[in-house]
């Protein structure tokens, strides 16, 4: 009785904060859209300040992503791999398997002796990770809640706090191919546009290149 309950506390929740997620992203789409708008057609006769307005809309909505992809139903990600954080918390299961968390983007990979095999969204945001001695992936959420899920993505009631069974974590040895980032070179490529301090980055770069090649035609 007490697991059901957790289990749809946990749902409850995790459908709350994905509907205020929704409508923020909706207002944050619009006003941001509205913008574009308005610039694109202010720039009717300078193609280099359309390309930076292209450039500095795909970076934003790179910057974006810890927003839109909670969105995204898992099971259209879940056999798609995407970049792997910098810094993001590798653990191995009891069977070599290893779990790359990346906390920007609340979600994990599994990889096995073949590479990659699945991924999932956890849905919070986090600061550490680990493993049990059952297999069980161990995250630990700003908030000190420990959330736990089976090698396949099911998060396991009931909830616990991280203090409660951090001890209880565990170390193996890996048996699997782990990329740095990523193996697909689609994956690979979206990393300038991933991160958000390379998104930036380009953003600035691009428009201050449109600005001065602006410049000098008015000259």
């Amino acid at each position: 009785m007490t697991k059901s309950v957790s289990v749809r506390t946990g749902h409850a929740q995790r459908v709350g904060s994905s509907m205020v997620l929704a409508i923020f992203f909706v207002v944050f789409c619009a006003i941001f859209g509205t913008r574009i708008y308005r610039e694109w057609h202010a720039a009717s006769n300078s193609a280099p300040k359309r390309i930076a307005i292209c450039i500095g809309a795909i970076c934003m909505f790179a910057f974006a992503e810890p927003m839109w992809i909670g969105l995204v139903p898992p099971a259209m990600l879940e056999h798609v791999e995407l970049p792997n954080a910098p810094g993001g918390d590798r653990v191995t299961a009891p069977d070599g398997r290893v779990f790359v968390v990346s906390y920007p983007i609340a979600r994990v990979q599994r990889y096995g002796p073949g590479g990659f095999e699945m991924g999932f969204m956890y849905g919070a945001k986090a600061s550490s990770a680990g493993m049990s001695s059952s297999g069980a992936i161990l995250i630990c959420t700003v908030s000190h809640a420990l959330l736990s899920y089976s090698a396949d993505g099911i998060e396991l009631p009931p909830r616990g706090s991280c203090p409660d069974r951090a001890k209880t974590w565990s170390f193996y040895l890996g048996h699997a191919q782990v990329p740095s980032i990523a193996f697909s070179w689609i994956a690979l490529l979206a990393v300038p546009f991933w991160h958000p301090l390379a998104a930036w980055s380009i953003a600035v770069l691009t428009g201050l290149l449109a600005w001065s090649i602006e410049r000098e035609a008015v000259r």
